[in-house]
């Protein structure tokens, strides 16, 4: 069997020190090499320098790892191998059991592939017959302009046979408790997994946790899951161009279609440098709160996220104020800095419109004016961003039929549906009517995904606890640092972990919340 390990595209984390010395890099190659089986491991090298390895050891190395260059290898690298075992080199707890069961299922049943589900990524490797590679290829071809330019992804394999996933033969190894809604990545391909991983290590007394000890320690030990922000929603301009009445901004902020302060695009690049130093990669949104096309500064500010590699943008916009010179040379940005990502979050430049209504009357009671303009501009940013644009209605209760002709528009304008996002009504805690179409909690509840993953900040650098409220309030990050200000929201998340006895799990703000179920990044 070849053993393939992926190093195309690594973070730095990769090579720093996890255990005794050792690198999340090295203790996967220790992990595979455990495996029954192997005869021969092959590692994809890309521009991260590697640490020598052995010489029974074969390296291939490309500047640039493509979806079509890595299948192309395999089917290369597999003449005289019956299977090929795969997994990226910057997964230090690569379990050698479940690879072992993953393979022999797999030779049981003769499948074309083969993975496991159920538990974090990075414990399981991903199994292929040579002869589902040259398909793989052939599916790929399909699509070959894109798959030439596009990068190796975590998901490449399974996503390729998604193109055609009836004409394979597919076993999977399932985990006896589904682990899939903690949303964990054990792997270094970030500064925020790298910490992950070294909780990992000393709740397991410094061993390598296999399978039922990453169960176990996720059930005892839900402090260790938050580990550092990845999503950072930015206020930068205090005026809006509508007064929304799915928002709670024009309550707190009164004639908030007058208010024309902005923060100095200084302070807002000291804020960033901030966010690199301490997440090491993040999600920035603009804007938390009012309308990033007012802000007199908005190009600089959009060119400060994109040119830092970690940093990814998401822009919230009603669609009014934007001008099509202003959109055009945000595309252009967004081409020349395109290849300098090194975020695994999302992509690098996304934009959501925030419409919520096809109907021109709807939409003006929705949102007032400026319908035509929206939607004019939605439909530039998706000439210019056509993979990376979104448009976006509330759903409340009494306006389905709004939202179904909202939907159906849209698709047959986009021709797809992939870029129309239906969102839940927020009530902000009860600061709005309860205007909520369904129920969407879950049956068990969680810790709140914002007090795990989110800081927002304001206009003036106050962080508060979420964006529900102001009433809890951690810091500012002008006057304080972040790891101080992130660390005071600790408790907060722990209570509702349930790991302080006697005492209630939800304040009076989060308790009446509907909020804590929903993900950003």
């Amino acid at each position: 069997m070849l053993l393939v390990l992926y190093a195309g595209n690594l973070s730095g984390q990769a090579l720093e020190s996890l255990k005794n010395g050792k690198s999340s890099f090295e203790m996967a190659l220790e992990q595979v090499r455990k495996i029954s089986g192997i005869n021969k491991i092959v590692i994809l090298e890309g521009n991260l320098p590697l640490p020598m390895v052995d010489k029974d050891i074969q390296t291939i190395k490309k500047d640039f790892w493509s979806v079509n260059d890595l299948l192309e290898t395999l089917i290369s690298l597999s003449a005289g191998f019956d299977h090929i075992c795969f997994a990226w080199a910057d997964c230090p707890f690569l379990d050698p059991a479940l690879a072992e069961k993953l393979i022999e299922r797999h030779i049981r049943y003769a499948a074309e592939y083969s993975y496991a589900d159920g538990w974090p990524y990075g414990l399981a490797v991903e199994l292929l017959l040579p002869s589902a590679a040259v398909y793989l290829k052939k599916l790929a071809d399909k699509d070959n302009d894109k798959n030439e330019k596009a990068p190796v992804t975590r998901d490449m394999l399974f996503s390729v046979i998604q193109k055609d996933i009836n004409a394979f033969d597919i076993e999977t190894e399932i985990s006896s408790i589904d682990l899939r809604c903690h949303r964990l990545n054990l792997c270094a391909d970030s500064k925020r997994n790298h910490l992950l991983l070294r909780r990992f290590l000393d709740a397991n007394k410094g061993e390598i946790p296999d399978t039922s000890a990453v169960e176990k320690i996720i059930a005892e030990k839900p402090d260790i899951l938050r580990t550092l922000p990845a999503f950072y929603p930015i206020q930068v301009f205090e005026g809006c161009p509508q007064s929304c009445k799915f928002c709670p901004w024009p309550i707190i902020e009164k004639n908030v279609t007058e208010k024309r302060g902005f923060m100095e695009a200084a302070i807002f690049e000291s804020i960033l440098d901030k966010i690199i130093d301490f997440s090491g990669d993040a999600v920035i949104d603009l804007s938390l709160w009012g309308e990033l096309a007012l802000h007199p500064k908005k190009l600089e500010l959009i060119e400060m996220v994109l040119r830092r590699s970690g940093l990814s943008l998401v822009i919230e916009t009603s669609g009014i104020g934007w001008k099509d010179s202003e959109l055009e040379a945000c595309s252009q940005m967004a081409e020349k800095y395109k290849a300098n990502s090194t975020n695994s979050l999302c992509e690098k430049f996304s934009w959501i419109v925030s419409l919520d209504s096809a109907d021109p009357k709807r939409y003006m009671e929705i949102r007032g004016a400026g319908f035509a303009e929206a939607n004019a501009c939605a439909k530039k940013l998706f000439s210019l961003f056509p993979n990376d644009t979104y448009v976006q209605a509330v759903r409340t209760a009494g306006d389905e039929d709004d939202i179904e002709k909202f939907f159906r528009s849209w698709k047959e304008a986009l021709g797809d549906v992939k870029n129309i996002i239906v969102q839940k009504y927020d009530d902000f805690c009860g600061l709005l009517p309860k205007k909520q179409a369904s129920d969407l909690s879950p049956v068990e509840r969680k810790p709140c995904w914002h007090l795990m993953r989110d800081m927002p900040v304001l206009l003036d650098g106050t962080v508060p606890l979420c964006r529900q409220s102001g009433e809890i309030i951690l810091g500012n990050v002008l006057t304080e640092p972040l790891d101080l200000i992130w660390e005071r929201g600790q408790k907060n998340y722990l209570q509702q972990a349930g790991l302080f006895p006697g005492i209630e799990k939800y304040n009076s703000l989060c308790a009446g919340c509907d909020e804590y179920y929903t993900f950003n990044f």
